[in-house]
């Protein structure tokens, strides 16, 4: 069983993320934490029990890690995507057999990377990275990870509610045939993402706020 885990919000730094974000929507996102073996941290906030909205950048403080950082950031074209303003990174999905959906994906020719074992504060969970850390499929592919199964609730219902929540989201893709082919594979057809042809790709993500209007981050 796959399902949708979280969107992340790349950026330069935090501070660039959450002005992006505070610009959009008019929402202020708390501090999540750092991911030691990425040299990571994040902004986090819950979109419902089990989903979440993430703001993810390089930890300037912390050490070097010893193999490339999650979400492609250490190529100097991802950090120069972010020159301008934060973007709608990547899309997360959360596997019940990561080692099993990894050989799916790679006998489809997508190298979604290996199982590592990550941990902000107390929290632990596998996430797959390539070696490379890149995201596959020029940035399309999702990126799929593991939750512990003796977790009693997802993460989510833990993380500051603003009351946002998540209406849709769209994937331009020159992949969309690869793409749609992996999830159908992996077995979810209830995924809230459409994907449609297109030369770059692009993830625009669609919030409804509070308020009642929407918030569009792309």
């Amino acid at each position: 069983m796959i399902r949708f885990d979280h969107i992340a919000i790349g950026c330069a730094t935090l501070e660039q993320g959450a002005a992006y974000v505070a610009d959009q929507t008019g929402l202020s996102i708390p501090m999540g934490g750092e991911h030691p073996l990425m040299g990571t941290h994040n902004l986090l906030m819950s979109l419902s029990a089990d989903t979440f909205f993430e703001v993810i950048s390089i930890n300037p403080t912390a050490p070097n890690p010893s193999q490339n950082r999650w979400f492609g950031l250490d190529d100097p074209a991802v950090q120069k995507s972010f020159s301008n303003r934060a973007k709608t990174h990547s899309w997360v999905l959360n596997s019940d057999d990561l080692d099993k959906d990894l050989a799916i994906a790679k006998s489809l020719g997508i190298d979604l990377g290996t199982p590592r074992t990550q941990t902000r504060g107390d929290l632990t969970w596998r996430f797959a990275v390539r070696e490379d850390g890149a995201i596959p499929l020029d940035g399309a592919a999702p990126m799929i990870m593991e939750w512990p199964t003796d977790m009693q609730a997802h993460p989510a219902s833990g993380m500051t509610d603003l009351r946002a929540r998540l209406k849709s989201i769209v994937l331009n893709t020159r992949y969309a045939k690869e793409v749609n082919k992996l999830l159908n594979t992996l077995g979810d057809g209830n995924m809230p993402i459409e994907i449609h042809d297109s030369p770059e790709t692009k993830l625009t993500v669609t919030l409804t706020l509070q308020n009642g209007r929407e918030a569009v981050l792309d």
